[in-house]
């Protein structure tokens, strides 16, 4: 029997020129709803000369956040920004809370939970909003964007199997709970990058799973069959044209040195009215994550997905964000952490 746990859960929702975003957050049951007030603080913004930003660390780029710890100021009045405009001379930089800026709707509903939630409001809303893209699209670029610390053949890597979910039980459970939600029922789904584990829910047919390691998927109950190929070193998918009605990549899209190449692949081989959902969240291997993902926040990794699912036809484009449950006991990080995973993802319908 599970123990369920009284639970308040608080929904923003919010739209930006990438798409509909929805934040989710858990709080105790025993938090009045009343006391579930967003206070967002004051518009900041100060016009400042490049000179003042740390571009021997990083490059100034147009929509980007950055740690205040890279201005070259005594007087920073938050602990990061946002680059508004950029002429190569002097920037606009916005201190003030993410959200600050955007339209936003508020609702929240009490419920009953298997995990018991730990969430803090301020700690939970603490960088809500930065997924979503100003009115010009965010620069992304870098020189060494794709570049790894391990540049070893990815065969090599995953010459052995790791039979890991690579998140906290609670996690997955959540991730399989948004899955039941987007992809369709009976859909045939691609499981890119697949490996022991796919989240899948039981409402889609089994999964052909696409991944780097036989044993793995072999092992994995959700997939009807599985193919060994390596995207990094050859983008295009082993399958005909509109042969799927969904495609899933869960928790390792930041391993991919080609991303715009195979978000292109999935749009081909999905069905017109396909989807496709990238979840993300906290845990990678360093070695072979691309750098971008260490220089992006974990909140706007899924803009810069969704950017990608833009510029390769995707519409209907959504991000979610889930977190503020308690992380298992089990878990070999609960020593350390109290709360679980969070939960990021973005998706887009094929055309």
């Amino acid at each position: 029997m599970k123990l369920l746990h009284p639970a308040l859960k608080i929904r923003l929702l919010y739209m930006s020129p990438l798409g509909h975003h929805q934040l989710a957050l858990w709080l105790p049951g025993d938090v009045p709803h009343g006391e579930a007030q967003i206070d967002l603080g004051e518009r900041i913004e100060r016009e400042l000369p490049v000179e003042v930003f740390r571009g021997d660390i990083a490059p100034l780029r147009t929509g980007r956040f950055y740690p205040s710890q890279l201005l070259k100021l005594d007087d920073v009045p938050a602990p990061m920004f946002r680059v508004l405009k950029c002429d190569g001379t002097r920037f606009v930089a916005d201190f003030s809370h993410p959200l600050q800026s955007r339209v936003f709707t508020v609702d929240s509903n009490e419920s009953d939970m298997p995990a018991e939630p730990v969430g803090k409001l301020e700690q939970l809303l603490q960088w809500a909003g930065m997924e979503a893209a100003l009115d010009t699209p965010t620069d992304f670029s870098t020189p060494d964007a794709f570049a790894r610390d391990d540049e070893t053949p990815d065969a090599e890597f995953h010459a052995e199997p790791r039979r890991l979910t690579h998140v906290d039980a609670v996690c997955a459970r959540r991730i399989q709970a948004l899955y039941r939600t987007v992809l369709p029922p009976k859909a045939r789904v691609l499981d890119l990058m697949a490996g022991w584990r796919s989240h899948l829910p039981d409402t889609v047919t089994p999964a052909v799973g696409l991944g780097m390691n036989a044993e793995e998927m072999a092992d994995n109950p959700q997939l009807a069959e599985h193919v060994v190929h390596d995207l990094n070193a050859a983008p295009r998918l082993p399958f005909a044209d509109a042969a799927f009605d969904a495609a899933v990549c869960a928790l390792s899209f930041e391993y991919l040195t080609q991303p715009q190449a195979v978000v292109a692949e999935v749009r081909r081989v999905l069905k017109p009215g396909g989807v496709f959902v990238v979840t993300l969240s906290h845990r990678y291997f360093p070695p072979k994550v691309i750098r971008l993902w260490t220089q992006l926040h974990p909140m706007e990794r899924m803009a810069w997905v969704a950017s990608l699912l833009a510029a390769a036809g995707f519409g209907k484009i959504k991000t979610y964000v889930e977190h503020g449950l308690k992380r298992p006991k089990d878990d070999r990080y609960a020593d350390r952490l109290q709360e679980s995973d969070p939960l990021f993802a973005t998706w887009g319908v094929a055309p």
